[in-house]
């Protein structure tokens, strides 16, 4: 098993996706997988907002 990724740079993640990039562009930017990021963005979307 890998290691876990920050939660500041799964934050960045979504970050540029919710800019309008794909998850695909986003991994190649921050050196994840493509995967990787599309589970941070299904992540972010599957979780009620806070506040």
């Amino acid at each position: 098993m890998g290691n876990r990724y920050s939660e500041d740079l799964r934050e960045r993640i979504v970050g540029y996706v919710e800019q309008g990039h794909s998850a695909r562009a986003a991994a190649e930017v921050f050196g994840v997988s493509a995967s990787s990021a599309v589970r941070f963005v299904a992540t972010k979307e599957s979780r009620p907002e806070n506040g």
